[in-house]
Protein backbone atom coordinates (compact mmCIF):
# COMPACT_ATOMS: atom_id res chain seq x y z
CA UNK A 1 0.00 0.00 0.00
CA UNK A 2 2.84 2.39 0.87
CA UNK A 3 4.49 1.69 -2.49
CA UNK A 4 1.24 2.52 -4.32
CA UNK A 5 0.91 5.81 -2.47
CA UNK A 6 4.56 6.63 -3.23
CA UNK A 7 4.07 5.95 -6.95
CA UNK A 8 0.95 8.11 -6.99
CA UNK A 9 2.85 10.97 -5.36
CA UNK A 10 5.72 10.58 -7.82
CA UNK A 11 3.29 10.58 -10.72
CA UNK A 12 1.72 13.78 -9.40
CA UNK A 13 5.16 15.39 -9.13
CA UNK A 14 5.86 14.53 -12.77
CA UNK A 15 2.46 15.98 -13.70
CA UNK A 16 3.26 19.16 -11.75
CA UNK A 17 6.66 19.40 -13.46
CA UNK A 18 5.08 19.27 -16.91
CA UNK A 19 2.37 21.76 -15.92
CA UNK A 20 5.04 24.07 -14.51
CA UNK A 21 7.01 23.94 -17.76
CA UNK A 22 3.88 24.80 -19.73
CA UNK A 23 3.19 27.81 -17.49
CA UNK A 24 6.84 28.87 -17.52
CA UNK A 25 7.08 29.05 -21.30
CA UNK A 26 3.47 30.14 -21.97
CA UNK A 27 4.32 33.82 -22.59
CA UNK A 28 7.83 33.43 -23.97
CA UNK A 29 8.11 34.31 -27.64
CA UNK A 30 9.49 31.58 -29.87
CA UNK A 31 9.14 28.72 -27.37
CA UNK A 32 6.33 26.18 -26.96
CA UNK A 33 5.94 23.13 -24.74
CA UNK A 34 4.13 20.03 -26.01
CA UNK A 35 3.28 17.09 -23.74
CA UNK A 36 2.74 13.57 -25.10
CA UNK A 37 3.98 14.71 -28.50
CA UNK A 38 4.08 12.06 -31.25
CA UNK A 39 6.79 12.43 -33.89
CA UNK A 40 7.32 10.20 -36.94
CA UNK A 41 10.19 7.70 -36.99
CA UNK A 42 12.61 8.59 -39.81
CA UNK A 43 12.91 4.95 -40.87
CA UNK A 44 9.42 3.52 -40.47
CA UNK A 45 7.17 6.58 -40.38
CA UNK A 46 5.53 5.19 -37.23
CA UNK A 47 4.59 7.83 -34.64
CA UNK A 48 6.66 7.62 -31.47
CA UNK A 49 5.64 9.45 -28.32
CA UNK A 50 7.77 11.78 -26.18
CA UNK A 51 6.61 12.76 -22.69
CA UNK A 52 7.51 16.44 -23.12
CA UNK A 53 9.10 18.36 -25.99
CA UNK A 54 10.32 21.95 -25.66
CA UNK A 55 10.29 23.55 -29.11
CA UNK A 56 12.44 26.63 -29.63
CA UNK A 57 11.76 28.46 -32.90
CA UNK A 58 14.92 30.12 -34.28
CA UNK A 59 15.90 31.60 -37.64
CA UNK A 60 17.66 28.29 -38.30
CA UNK A 61 14.41 26.35 -37.78
CA UNK A 62 12.88 24.49 -34.83
CA UNK A 63 15.18 23.14 -32.10
CA UNK A 64 13.64 20.24 -30.16
CA UNK A 65 14.48 19.18 -26.60
CA UNK A 66 12.75 16.00 -25.42
CA UNK A 67 12.20 15.17 -21.74
CA UNK A 68 11.68 11.53 -20.74
CA UNK A 69 9.99 11.00 -17.35
CA UNK A 70 10.95 7.70 -15.67
CA UNK A 71 8.95 6.87 -12.52
CA UNK A 72 9.80 3.19 -12.30
CA UNK A 73 10.62 1.72 -8.89
CA UNK A 74 14.34 1.28 -9.57
CA UNK A 75 17.22 3.30 -10.93
CA UNK A 76 17.38 3.98 -14.64
CA UNK A 77 19.97 1.75 -16.31
CA UNK A 78 21.93 1.63 -19.54
CA UNK A 79 19.17 -0.10 -21.61
CA UNK A 80 16.69 2.73 -20.92
CA UNK A 81 19.31 5.35 -21.76
CA UNK A 82 20.20 3.66 -25.05
CA UNK A 83 16.55 3.22 -26.01
CA UNK A 84 15.78 6.90 -25.37
CA UNK A 85 18.87 8.03 -27.31
CA UNK A 86 17.81 5.94 -30.29
CA UNK A 87 14.26 7.31 -30.14
CA UNK A 88 15.61 10.87 -30.09
CA UNK A 89 17.85 10.15 -33.07
CA UNK A 90 15.04 8.63 -35.14
CA UNK A 91 12.48 11.35 -34.37
CA UNK A 92 14.64 14.43 -35.02
CA UNK A 93 15.25 15.46 -31.41
CA UNK A 94 18.28 17.71 -30.97
CA UNK A 95 18.79 17.18 -27.24
CA UNK A 96 17.40 14.66 -24.77
CA UNK A 97 16.87 14.90 -21.00
CA UNK A 98 15.98 11.94 -18.79
CA UNK A 99 14.26 12.78 -15.49
CA UNK A 100 14.17 9.88 -13.02
CA UNK A 101 12.28 9.56 -9.75
CA UNK A 102 14.74 7.03 -8.32
CA UNK A 103 18.01 8.15 -9.86
CA UNK A 104 20.43 6.47 -12.26
CA UNK A 105 23.01 3.74 -12.12
CA UNK A 106 26.62 4.90 -12.43
CA UNK A 107 27.01 3.22 -15.81
CA UNK A 108 23.76 4.82 -17.02
CA UNK A 109 25.15 8.29 -16.33
CA UNK A 110 28.38 7.37 -18.13
CA UNK A 111 26.43 6.09 -21.13
CA UNK A 112 24.19 9.18 -21.17
CA UNK A 113 27.22 11.46 -21.27
CA UNK A 114 28.64 9.50 -24.19
CA UNK A 115 25.31 9.80 -26.04
CA UNK A 116 24.97 13.54 -25.26
CA UNK A 117 21.96 13.05 -22.99
CA UNK A 118 21.32 14.91 -19.73
CA UNK A 119 20.39 13.00 -16.58
CA UNK A 120 18.33 14.72 -13.86
CA UNK A 121 16.83 13.47 -10.63
CA UNK A 122 13.20 14.55 -10.22
CA UNK A 123 14.06 16.94 -7.38
CA UNK A 124 16.77 18.52 -9.54
CA UNK A 125 14.35 18.98 -12.45
CA UNK A 126 11.77 20.59 -10.16
CA UNK A 127 14.26 23.27 -9.08
CA UNK A 128 16.10 23.67 -12.40
CA UNK A 129 16.01 27.15 -14.02
CA UNK A 130 14.64 25.99 -17.36
CA UNK A 131 14.51 29.49 -18.85
CA UNK A 132 17.26 31.14 -16.82
CA UNK A 133 17.02 34.03 -14.40
CA UNK A 134 14.44 36.70 -15.27
CA UNK A 135 15.71 40.21 -14.66
CA UNK A 136 14.52 43.77 -15.08
CA UNK A 137 16.91 46.29 -16.64
CA UNK A 138 16.56 50.02 -16.15
CA UNK A 139 18.38 53.04 -17.58
CA UNK A 140 18.67 56.38 -15.81
CA UNK A 141 19.60 59.42 -17.92
CA UNK A 142 21.27 62.43 -16.29
CA UNK A 143 22.06 65.50 -18.41
CA UNK A 144 25.11 67.21 -16.90
CA UNK A 145 25.23 69.90 -19.60
CA UNK A 146 22.93 71.16 -22.37
CA UNK A 147 23.99 74.16 -24.49
CA UNK A 148 21.87 75.74 -27.23
CA UNK A 149 22.91 77.78 -30.29
CA UNK A 150 20.02 79.45 -32.10
CA UNK A 151 20.33 79.98 -35.84
CA UNK A 152 18.00 82.51 -37.43
CA UNK A 153 17.11 83.77 -40.91
CA UNK A 154 18.82 87.19 -40.70
CA UNK A 155 17.74 88.54 -44.10
CA UNK A 156 20.70 90.99 -44.27
CA UNK A 157 20.07 92.08 -40.67
CA UNK A 158 22.12 91.12 -37.63
CA UNK A 159 20.76 89.91 -34.29
CA UNK A 160 21.71 92.20 -31.43
CA UNK A 161 22.10 90.35 -28.14
CA UNK A 162 20.65 89.75 -25.68
CA UNK A 163 17.74 88.15 -27.51
CA UNK A 164 14.78 85.98 -26.52
CA UNK A 165 13.34 82.95 -28.33
CA UNK A 166 9.54 82.72 -28.55
CA UNK A 167 7.17 79.89 -29.45
CA UNK A 168 4.66 80.28 -32.30
CA UNK A 169 2.12 81.27 -29.61
CA UNK A 170 4.29 84.19 -28.53
CA UNK A 171 5.43 82.65 -25.25
CA UNK A 172 9.10 82.61 -24.17
CA UNK A 173 10.71 79.29 -25.09
CA UNK A 174 12.28 77.58 -22.06
CA UNK A 175 13.51 74.38 -23.74
CA UNK A 176 10.73 72.16 -22.47
CA UNK A 177 10.72 68.71 -24.04
CA UNK A 178 14.23 68.95 -25.44
CA UNK A 179 15.65 66.25 -23.16
CA UNK A 180 13.03 63.75 -24.32
CA UNK A 181 13.75 64.75 -27.93
CA UNK A 182 17.48 64.16 -27.43
CA UNK A 183 16.84 60.73 -25.91
CA UNK A 184 14.60 59.80 -28.85
CA UNK A 185 17.44 60.72 -31.23
CA UNK A 186 20.19 58.81 -29.41
CA UNK A 187 22.18 56.36 -31.56
CA UNK A 188 21.03 52.74 -31.06
CA UNK A 189 24.35 51.69 -29.51
CA UNK A 190 23.92 54.40 -26.86
CA UNK A 191 20.19 53.97 -26.30
CA UNK A 192 20.65 50.20 -25.83
CA UNK A 193 23.71 50.54 -23.62
CA UNK A 194 24.19 47.75 -21.07
CA UNK A 195 26.79 49.51 -18.94
CA UNK A 196 27.35 52.91 -17.38
CA UNK A 197 28.81 55.51 -19.72
CA UNK A 198 29.06 59.23 -20.48
CA UNK A 199 28.05 60.33 -23.96
CA UNK A 200 28.77 63.67 -25.66
CA UNK A 201 26.43 64.48 -28.51
CA UNK A 202 24.76 67.08 -30.65
CA UNK A 203 21.31 67.31 -32.19
CA UNK A 204 19.81 69.88 -34.57
CA UNK A 205 16.12 70.66 -34.05
CA UNK A 206 14.04 72.49 -36.65
CA UNK A 207 11.89 75.17 -34.98
CA UNK A 208 9.07 75.95 -37.40
CA UNK A 209 7.12 79.05 -36.36
CA UNK A 210 9.56 80.03 -33.59
CA UNK A 211 11.04 83.54 -33.64
CA UNK A 212 13.61 85.70 -31.90
CA UNK A 213 13.24 89.26 -30.64
CA UNK A 214 16.61 90.95 -30.09
CA UNK A 215 17.76 93.89 -27.99
CA UNK A 216 16.63 96.34 -30.70
CA UNK A 217 13.14 94.76 -30.82
CA UNK A 218 13.92 93.25 -34.21
CA UNK A 219 12.06 90.02 -34.98
CA UNK A 220 13.79 87.12 -36.75
CA UNK A 221 12.48 83.74 -37.86
CA UNK A 222 14.27 80.85 -36.16
CA UNK A 223 15.81 78.35 -38.59
CA UNK A 224 16.89 75.74 -36.03
CA UNK A 225 18.60 75.25 -32.68
CA UNK A 226 21.79 73.21 -32.24
CA UNK A 227 21.78 71.49 -28.85
CA UNK A 228 25.13 70.20 -27.58
CA UNK A 229 24.90 67.99 -24.50
CA UNK A 230 26.70 65.69 -22.07
CA UNK A 231 24.64 62.71 -20.95
CA UNK A 232 25.43 60.25 -18.16
CA UNK A 233 23.73 56.85 -18.57
CA UNK A 234 23.38 54.60 -15.53
CA UNK A 235 22.30 50.98 -16.11
CA UNK A 236 21.00 48.71 -13.35
CA UNK A 237 19.85 45.08 -13.57
CA UNK A 238 17.94 43.27 -10.82
CA UNK A 239 16.16 39.88 -10.62
CA UNK A 240 12.39 39.58 -10.84
CA UNK A 241 10.68 37.67 -8.04
CA UNK A 242 7.55 35.54 -8.43
CA UNK A 243 4.58 35.66 -6.05
CA UNK A 244 1.23 33.87 -5.82
CA UNK A 245 -1.82 35.65 -4.40
CA UNK A 246 -4.92 33.70 -3.45
CA UNK A 247 -7.85 36.05 -2.94
CA UNK A 248 -11.49 35.41 -2.22
CA UNK A 249 -12.51 35.79 -5.85
CA UNK A 250 -9.40 35.01 -7.89
CA UNK A 251 -5.87 33.65 -7.90
CA UNK A 252 -3.11 35.89 -9.24
CA UNK A 253 0.48 35.23 -10.29
CA UNK A 254 2.65 38.31 -9.82
CA UNK A 255 6.19 38.88 -11.10
CA UNK A 256 7.85 42.06 -9.86
CA UNK A 257 11.23 43.72 -9.67
CA UNK A 258 12.59 46.98 -8.29
CA UNK A 259 15.68 48.90 -9.35
CA UNK A 260 17.22 51.89 -7.57
CA UNK A 261 19.27 54.60 -9.26
CA UNK A 262 21.33 57.43 -7.82
CA UNK A 263 18.46 59.78 -8.66
CA UNK A 264 15.31 57.67 -8.51
CA UNK A 265 13.81 54.20 -8.64
CA UNK A 266 11.54 52.03 -10.79
CA UNK A 267 9.20 49.13 -10.09
CA UNK A 268 8.00 46.79 -12.84
CA UNK A 269 5.23 44.27 -12.21
CA UNK A 270 3.38 41.73 -14.34
CA UNK A 271 0.07 40.42 -13.01
CA UNK A 272 -1.45 37.26 -14.48
CA UNK A 273 -5.10 36.42 -13.91
CA UNK A 274 -7.75 34.45 -15.76
CA UNK A 275 -8.24 37.51 -17.99
CA UNK A 276 -4.60 37.60 -19.16
CA UNK A 277 -1.38 39.42 -18.26
CA UNK A 278 -1.15 43.13 -17.43
CA UNK A 279 2.16 44.97 -16.96
CA UNK A 280 2.82 48.05 -14.83
CA UNK A 281 5.78 50.43 -14.66
CA UNK A 282 6.08 52.94 -11.81
CA UNK A 283 9.19 55.04 -12.24
CA UNK A 284 10.97 58.08 -10.85
CA UNK A 285 13.54 59.33 -13.38
CA UNK A 286 14.06 55.90 -14.93
CA UNK A 287 13.35 56.51 -18.61
CA UNK A 288 14.08 53.17 -20.24
CA UNK A 289 13.10 49.69 -19.06
CA UNK A 290 13.48 46.13 -20.33
CA UNK A 291 13.11 42.51 -19.27
CA UNK A 292 15.75 39.84 -19.88
CA UNK A 293 15.33 36.04 -19.58
CA UNK A 294 18.51 34.00 -19.29
CA UNK A 295 20.73 34.41 -22.34
CA UNK A 296 17.87 35.52 -24.61
CA UNK A 297 17.90 39.06 -26.07
CA UNK A 298 16.52 41.83 -23.89
CA UNK A 299 12.94 42.92 -24.61
CA UNK A 300 12.30 46.65 -24.22
CA UNK A 301 9.16 47.85 -22.48
CA UNK A 302 7.33 50.75 -24.05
Amino acid sequence: MKETVSLERTGQRFHNLVAGLERMFAHQDGVTVASSLRLPDKDTGRLREHDVVIIRHTHHGANLTAIECRDQGRKVGVPQIEAFAKKCEKTGIHHGIVVAANGFTRTARTKAKALNLTCMDLAEAESFEWIGTVTIIGQFYNFTAVDARVRVVEDERKVTNPSTVYTPDGLPYTGEGIQSHIIDKLPPEVRNSTKRQTFNGQVIVLMDGFFVVDNLSQRFQVKDIIFTYVLEIEVTERPITLHHYLGENAALEIASGQITFSGGQSTVAFVKSKDGVVGYVVSTCGLNHGVKIGDLPERRLS
